[in-house]
């Protein structure tokens, strides 16, 4: 097993584990229930922290890491929710609002956003 991620914060260890989990990676989080040591031992031998469990997945792991904490070069255009209207950011795969998957074509039917100025 190998380390790829370890934080003072426990939800952003599960955040990590779900974010592979979905990918295909096997792993797991460690030291989860350590918080109240904290002060009782040195903190970084506490942290939360992510696991892979096949050295094969390492690298595919670390990418996912990077990406999850330092976010992704996206040029896509914000789009609009097809069932409720609701406008939203690139980074979404399905709507804020009422959960249907995202489409391809940006913001409206017709490719512009009725709440801009053109």
């Amino acid at each position: 097993m190998k380390r790829v991620f370890s934080s003072e914060i426990a939800i952003d260890a599960w955040q990590v584990k779900n974010l592979l989990e979905v990918a295909g990676i096997d792993c797991v989080v460690k030291n989860a229930d350590m918080s109240s040591a904290f002060g009782e031992v040195p903190f970084v031998e506490v942290m939360p922290e992510v696991w892979v469990t096949s050295p094969a997945d390492y690298e595919e792991a670390l990418d996912i890491v990077d990406e999850y904490l330092y976010g992704e070069d996206d040029d896509r255009p914000d789009w609009r929710c097809s069932k409720c209207r609701e406008r939203n950011d690139a980074a979404f795969a399905v709507c804020w609002n009422c959960q249907t998957p995202a489409r391809t074509d940006p913001l409206s039917d017709s490719g512009s956003d009725p709440g801009s100025a053109s």
